[in-house]
């Protein structure tokens, strides 16, 4: 009789519990601040105006407060006279209502010295939300970036800076949109 109670629970859990699989979470931001460049030149350091885009998606995470990974890309120029483009990996560490993220990659920066690779790494602090309806989750806060170049132009960059989601210059939009089609 025990054997049967226990395979029929077994059978009813198995049959009716939700699927804890982990969608991933997509964000994407503008980031803007000020940029220490050419630290390693004999020209430096120099402060310039860095305006950026970095788009993200985190697997792993199945709810607020957990730890995520995955892979960004981002584009970024300082004072308008460079350009980079980059990628690499990034983990989102949880702490209380706001979260850190690590990441590092690579990039590849157009200068006036050709096109130089390089590597960055960056630490984002902030708000960076769980959507449990959507796959789009917000995300807003603080970040520093290091970036060293491997090439003739002696790149070393430290920029510091704020990112805010793409979705909140779309708000208003979205809200005028909604007060004139209703």
């Amino acid at each position: 009789m025990k054997c049967r109670s226990a395979i029929a629970a077994t059978l009813t859990v198995l049959t009716t519990a939700a699927n804890a699989a982990a969608a991933p979470q997509i964000s994407g931001g503008v980031t803007s601040g000020l940029a220490l460049t050419d630290l390693r030149a004999s020209n430096g350091p120099r402060v310039a105006y860095h305006l950026g885009g970095r788009f993200d998606c985190l697997w792993l995470r199945e709810r607020a407060g957990t730890m995520a990974f995955g892979p960004y890309v981002d584009v970024a120029t300082e004072a308008f006279d460079t350009f980079q483009g980059g990628g690499g990996v990034e983990w989102l560490v949880p702490a209380g209502d706001t979260a850190f993220v690590f990441s590092t990659g690579g990039f590849a920066r157009t200068s006036r010295f050709g096109v130089n690779p390089g590597v960055e790494a960056t630490i984002f602090w902030g708000s960076r939300s769980f959507n449990y309806h959507s796959v789009y989750g917000l995300g807003v806060g603080l970040f520093a970036q290091g970036r060293w170049g491997f090439g003739d132009g002696k790149q070393a960059d430290a920029i510091f800076g704020a990112q805010v989601d793409l979705e909140y210059f779309a708000l208003p939009f979205l809200f005028a949109y909604e007060a004139i089609a209703h």
